[in-house]
């Protein structure tokens, strides 16, 4: 038997049934890891294995060439490597985030023109190879023709061209968030012929032509910086309210940074404030809605006077970081009896004697926030004791995982912010608002002061600061942990619980 023969006989009786185990369980096991490579061995086993074989044995075995079903299998055979290498590139090409490490990640149009090569390439083998048509006369009639279609599509033509040459510019990338002649966007998809760009509000399909004639800034896939900003009457010192403006930003989870006010110019009658932050564009319009609420709310808690209305823009840079303010306005007059009317009510102060309760009232403070605001947060030090006189909030804390845990609901008459009383202590929880919320807060010294005056006052708000540290550790998942505890004189030391 001639050599040859028996060398194909071993490979196609041997040879391809061997080839087709091995990819059919490479490709189990690919996919089995969800592994982008598992669709392309796959395709191969079963689109090309069969017409190649098929193929080989027509032509080696029985010597069967140039007829018709030899050109019909070699083209099945061809168009099924088509097939396979389109999944192939899927495969190494990417346009998202690779799965694997080595994969490339392209632009869509590069990506696109592959697959085309690959393509092309094979039907032109195909039709000049293996059918032997001559594409002299047609690439003579394609010549004429292409001018005409020139003519006809320049437009087009001139979209696909400058693709091109953003491809090799790449000025940006898709994921990156771009700005153009009053448009703004951040890039989802890139082909021949244009750009489609989203932002909060719609899509914009952007020709490519138009956009190889514009100037383009591109501020990338991150969080850039934006600024809001609002002026506040001379008699608001900016040492108390840039601190405050700082604090804005405190529980917006789409803001990836701490609050960053200056002061941007002074005017006739008001200083304007800038506040930077740094956000994903496409999340700032809620973002400095949320921001222009709470400004509100925090004029009105401070005392700030706004003479002059709101602005937002885009910007790029700061950097300051500045503590609470204390400035606090005082309870007015016709208030003060309302308080001390309403502190008698409260269990907490029942032991207290009209003097002491005139006077927690004579110098505590209302304060108003909105829906959202953190009023006070774990790790910090606390303003004082704070009571709910309108609304509803919600304390939690971070357990050992990092998760949220709830702690409390918070309705009317409900006390928190006790570690103020505490010297250098810091808030175990973070308290957030579902609502308006009106408080009233007592300062530090002030509680201290009532508590060094009754011995009864002293025990009950020590009982009632052990209660909620149990509460709170409970929620943390912690067993123990050292307690401050407060004398009659108010002198702290610790206890074990």
């Amino acid at each position: 038997m001639d050599k040859s023969l028996l060398g194909w006989l071993l490979l196609l009786g041997l040879g391809f049934p061997l080839l087709s185990i091995l990819l059919s369980e490479a490709a189990s096991r690919l996919e089995r890891q969800q592994h982008p490579l598992a669709v392309a061995l796959r395709r191969l086993r079963e689109y090309v294995l069969p017409p190649l074989a098929a193929l080989l044995v027509m032509r080696q075995l029985l010597n069967v060439a140039g007829d018709s079903w030899t050109r019909f299998v070699e083209t099945l055979t061809w168009v099924a490597v088509i097939v396979a290498g389109i999944s192939l590139i899927n495969a190494l090409l990417t346009t998202k985030k690779p799965q694997v490490k080595w994969q490339l990640h392209v632009p869509n149009l590069f990506f696109q023109m592959a697959r085309a090569v690959v393509v092309l390439a094979i039907v032109y083998y195909l039709i000049n190879g293996v059918w032997n048509i001559s594409l002299e006369g047609l690439g003579t009639g394609l010549g004429v023709a292409s001018a005409v279609i020139a003519l006809a599509l320049q437009d087009t033509l001139s979209n696909l061209v400058s693709g091109l040459l953003l491809l090799f510019a790449n000025p940006f990338k898709t994921g990156d968030w771009i700005e153009l002649d009053g448009k703004q966007g951040r890039v989802i998809e890139q082909n021949w012929w244009s750009v489609t760009i989203e932002n909060y509000f719609f899509k914009i399909n952007i020709p490519n032509g138009e956009l190889s004639k514009a100037s383009i800034i591109n501020y990338g896939p991150e969080p850039i910086w934006k600024s809001i900003f609002v002026s506040f009457s001379y008699n608001d010192a900016p040492g108390v309210v840039i601190p405050a403006l700082n604090s804005l930003v405190e529980g917006i989870d789409a803001i990836k940074s701490e609050g960053s006010a200056e002061v941007s110019s002074y005017g006739d009658s008001s200083i304007t404030y800038e506040l930077w932050y740094k956000i994903l564009p496409e999340d700032d319009e809620d973002a400095s809605d949320e921001l222009r609420y709470r400004i509100y709310y925090l004029a009105k808690r401070y005392g700030f006077t706004m003479p002059y209305a709101i602005k937002a823009q885009y910007s790029l840079s700061l950097d300051n970081k500045q503590g609470i303010p204390n400035k606090i306005p005082q309870v007015a007059e016709n208030r003060q009896q309302e308080l001390a009317t309403y502190l008698r009510s409260l269990p907490y102060f029942m032991t207290l004697n009209e003097n002491q309760i005139n006077k927690l009232a004579q110098r505590a403070r209302f304060q108003s926030y909105g829906k959202g605001e953190l009023i006070i947060q774990e790790g910090k030090v606390d303003a004082g004791l704070y009571i709910i006189f309108k609304g509803k909030a919600e304390s939690y804390v971070k357990d050992e995982q990092g998760q949220h845990q709830i702690v409390d609901k918070l309705e009317i008459n409900a006390v928190f912010g006790e570690m103020a009383t505490f010297p250098g202590e810091v808030s175990p929880v973070t308290v957030v608002t579902h609502e308006d919320v009106e408080i009233i807060l007592i300062l530090p010294e002030d509680v201290i002061e009532a508590i060094e005056s009754s011995d009864k006052f002293a025990s009950e708000f020590l009982e009632y600061i052990e209660e909620r540290k149990k509460i709170v550790r409970l929620a943390k998942g912690i067993k123990h942990e050292a307690s401050p505890r407060i004398s009659n004189n108010g002198r702290r030391g610790q206890v074990r619980s």
